[in-house]
Parts: structure tokens; C-alpha cells; sequence
């Protein structure tokens, strides 16, 4: 039962194979048994969850149509604003803020009947590909509790991998979806550029009236493709009010097979290319696309986009998490960052000071730069469907607070280029992403693979993530 998907539950519990309390109930253990050495979650809503599935328990028979998730649990990421809940982003000056209002997020999930079980663990700030702090204890990997499960949204992916959930909504801005869901095995879905100051997702720091949203993106991850879609289509629908999550009808094939589809892939930027066991899984998945007749087309990106697009990437970041701070914690953050940036293949040091400036002239270049690098870039997708690529250029690794060099095939690698350089590009060309899972190495970690498409292609990405699911590629669950 545990591992059902959140649209199994939802036609059981519709059948009445279970009740909702049966189900919370059977979440709650399963979070109390686990969570203790993976520290998922960080707050948990027991007593009012297990109130609210009786609730629904007691109202289901008058319904003639309940919500798509009515009586099913899911969790949230702890950067979103849930009323009653802490919002901390693990931030010691936020330690105290409790949120006094939903978010879009977390307001479309109750109104399609889910039951929020609580909130999961984040990385300081939501600013690293580990999640560790100072107010919330360090997540682990459940498929190796001396592994990192990815961050920020790396409790979140620690939870659904270890059954904790069915399934949850976390952020990305440098990979912080698609990270978590490569090292912890599931399917995770990066929309096209979506993240606004109004959607209640902390940052911008509450009370804040920050207005500038760059790169940010909201999405599910998910055990299956059906929950992929099932979480997408509940939470972004038309926001009309502040015109966001707005339709875009484009003339793209949709329900073609994968022999009507036809792939580029690469595997190496900026003279780095990804590990063995990566490049393993984009020889098996393009050996399964090619035996369905699909075409996958090896390509290698122009160097001087690639840079140009990761200085970009840094720029506006630097806008981003600048516009909140003082000049004296600008450079506290341009130093921590340019020391993660030392033995970097990223040249990025100049453009993430600009975009710290907070300087106009930097600012109108950094739009400028952004909608140049994307216009030029979309070429790719005049003569490809899709773009296959790695997440991440190896596996979980270690515990690593102090960002050492990691082990990629017995070279060290920085930890910056190991963990972001894949990733950044379609945050800042604010393309959609579908982290794919293709299996597990040797020993026994989780291996996906980037899946990008044109801008508002979310539902092809998820018709082709449904047909590549069904040729094997699919979640595999840890031995806890």
C-alpha cells in the first residue's frame, strides 16, 4: 500500500479498499519507523492530518466526485507557506517565522483533497546539493544513509524514495528538483519558468515585497509518471488573478510513439564530461529509444553559448539572492560562493559580483543576455523534439558540508561541477525538465537523466516520460 502511486490510492480509497485514516495512519508509521535516520521531514501536521481523514472518511459517501487526491497524503517542501507551519528555509534569522497563510501550492493541494502529512528538510537558504543546517538535523540518502539525497528539495526526494509520502512539491532555481530526484531515483519535473513573488515560496523572505523572480521554478516528484502528471495538472492550472500558469497551445506533437519522436543527446560541457555510470544509463536509454524506432542523434553544445549561459546563470542569481541583502552580506555571499568557484569549469566569478551589485546597467544586461542565450539555444529545438542529457555527472555521493572535490572515476571533480554544471543551463534558457530514472549502479545508487524540451512543452514531456516508464525506466525502491 505504501508504495502505491498517489492516483492508486485515490481509485482505492474511491473503491473503498481503504480508508483515508487507514492510509495516514499507515504514512505515519511508516515516517516514524524511517524518518529517524533519513530526517526527511522536519515538521510533521499528525494530529490534524489524522483528523482531517476522518473527516473525509465521513463526508466521502455524500460526494458525487471527490477531488483527484481526496483523502491521499503528500508532503511539501518546507520553503512553502503553509499556515501554522514553520517556513524557515533553515535560516537561523527565520527560525521563528511561522507562516500565516497558504501558498497557491499548498491552497490547490488541499482544495484537490489531499491531506498535507508535513513539511520536508532543506539546505540553508535552499543553496546547495546537500541538505544540512543549523535547525534542521543533516537528510540522508536512504539508499545509503552516508550519501547526500540531493538538495535543496533533498528531503523531499528522501521521502518519497523511502515511502514516506506518495508523493511531494519541491523548487528548483540551480537543480534543486532535479538533483534530488537523479541521487534518490525518481521521476522529477522542472516546468518551464514558473516562480513568481506572489506563489508563497520562501525566498523572498516574508514581508518582503521582493518582485524580481528569476530562474525559480515549482514542481512535483514522484515514484511514477502518472503522479508526475497527476501533481502538475492539480497545481498549475490557470492562475488568472496574477496571470501566471498561463496556457500556451503550441503546434508540437503530443501522442506520437517514440519512433515519431527524435532525441539529441551530449554528455559533456565545458570540456567535463559526465561519469561512467552516467554515461552507462545514456547508453541504455538510447539503445531502448533506438529499439523503438526512435532517432538519437549525439550533439555537442558550442562552447561559447555554454559559457555564456552559465555566466548568465550566475548573474542572475546573484540579482536574485542579492536583492534581499546588504551590501556587507552580499560580499559574505559573493565570498562563499567564489570559494565553491575556485577549480571551477564555470566562469562565472565576474558575473555572479555583477549580479550582486545589484547595478541597473548589470541588471538590463543580465535580461538581455538571458533572452539572446534562449533565442539562440532554441535552434536545437528546431531540429530535435527532445534533448537528452545527464542530471548530475555521477551518483549520491558522501556527506561533504565543507564542498571538498568529489571522486568521479578516480579524479576529483569540484563540487560545484559536480554537482551543477548540467543542471544550471536550463534554468537560465527556463526550459522544462523531466529527470528520468534509469536503474541503479553498482553499488546500488540511483543514475537519472535529463530529459529538456521547448519552452511549455510540459505535456509531451510527460506523454514521452510515460512511454519511456512503460520500457522499463522506472523507480526502484530502496532496502530500508
Amino acid at each position: 500500500m505504501i508504495y502505491n502511486s498517489a492516483v492508486q490510492h485515490a481509485k482505492n480509497l474511491n473503491a473503498g479498499a481503504y480508508t483515508s485514516l487507514e492510509l495516514t495512519k499507515a504514512y505515519f508509521d511508516r515516517i516514524h519507523q524511517f524518518n529517524p535516520a533519513i530526517n526527511a521531514l522536519v515538521h510533521l501536521n499528525e494530529p490534524e492530518s489524522l483528523d482531517l481523514a476522518k473527516q473525509l472518511d465521513d463526508k466521502r459517501p455524500t460526494l458525487e466526485q471527490p477531488g483527484p487526491l481526496y483523502g491521499v497524503p503528500v508532503t511539501v517542501k518546507e520553503c512553502f507557506k503553509m499556515a501554522g507551519t514553520p517556513t524557515t528555509i533553515n535560516f537561523p534569522p527565520l527560525k521563528n517565522y511561522v507562516a500565516h497563510e497558504d501558498s497557491i501550492i499548498v491552497e490547490r493541494l488541499k482544495q484537490a483533497g489531499a491531506i498535507i502529512l508535513g513539511k520536508t528538510n532543506v539546505p540553508t537558504l535552499l543553496s546547495d546539493a546537500q541538505t544540512f543546517g543549523p535547525l534542521y538535523p543533516t537528510c540522508n540518502n536512504p539508499y545509503d544513509l552516508q550519501r547526500v539525497p540531493g538538495g535543496s528539495t533533498g528531503g523531499g526526494a528522501a521521502a518519497v524514495a523511502a515511502g514516506m509520502t506518495s508523493f511531494e512539491i519541491g523548487s528548483d532555481i540551480g537543480g534543486s528538483i532535479r538533483n534530488p530526484s537523479h541521487f534518490c531515483g525518481l521521476f522529477g519535473l522542472k516546468p518551464t519558468h514558473n516562480g513568481h513573488a506572489q506563489d508563497g515560496h520562501v525566498p523572498p523572505f516574508p514581508g518582503n515585497k521582493m518582485g524580481f523572480s528569476a530562474m525559480n521554478c515549482t514542481g512535483p516528484l514522484a515514484r511514477s509518471m502518472e503522479d508526475i502528471e497527476l501533481a502538475y495538472n492539480i497545481c498549475y492550472s490557470p492562475r488568472w488573478d496574477y496571470l501566471r500558469y498561463l496556457p500556451v497551445a503550441r503546434d508540437y506533437p503530443r501522442e506520437l510513439p517514440l519512433s515519431g519522436y527524435t532525441f539529441a543527446s551530449f554528455d559533456t560541457l565545458v570540456g567535463l564530461q559526465a561519469g561512467k555510470d552516467v554515461r552507462t544509463a545514456m547508453d541504455k536509454m538510447t539503445e531502448a529509444l533506438e529499439a523503438q524506432g526512435a532517432t538519437v542523434k549525439r550533439i555537442q553544445l558550442d562552447l561559447q553559448l555554454t559559457e555564456r549561459i552559465l555566466q548568465n546563470w550566475a548573474r542572475l542569481f546573484g540579482f536574485v539572492i542579492g536583492q534581499e541583502n546588504s551590501w556587507p552580506k552580499r560580499k559574505i555571499i559573493n565570498f562563499l560562493f567564489n570559494r565553491d568557484l575556485k577549480g571551477s569549469r564555470i566562469p562565472a566569478a565576474k558575473a555572479l559580483k555583477e549580479g550582486l551589485s545589484l547595478d541597473f546597467r548589470h541588471f538590463t544586461y543580465a535580461l538581455h543576455e538571458q533572452q539572446e542565450t534562449i533565442a539562440e539555444f532554441n535552434k536545437y529545438y528546431d531540429q530535435y523534439d527532445f534533448i537528452l542529457s545527464p542530471t548530475c555527472v555521477g551518483p549520491a555521493f558522501k556527506h561533504n558540508h565543507k564542498h571538498q572535490d568529489i571522486d568521479l572515476d578516480g579524479e576529483p571533480i569540484a563540487y560545484t561541477d559536480y554537482c551543477f554544471l548540467f543542471v544550471m543551463l536550463f534554468n537560465q534558457l527556463q526550459n522544462p525538465v523531466l529527470n528520468i530514472p534509469t536503474g541503479l549502479n553498482n553499488e546500488g545508487l540511483p543514475i537519472g537523466l535529463s530529459l529538456s524540451g521547448p519552452h511549455f512543452s510540459e505535456q509531451q514531456l510527460i506523454h514521452v516520460g510515460k512511454l519511456i516508464e512503460a520500457e522499463g525506466f522506472a523507480f526502484q525502491a530502496p532496502e530500508l
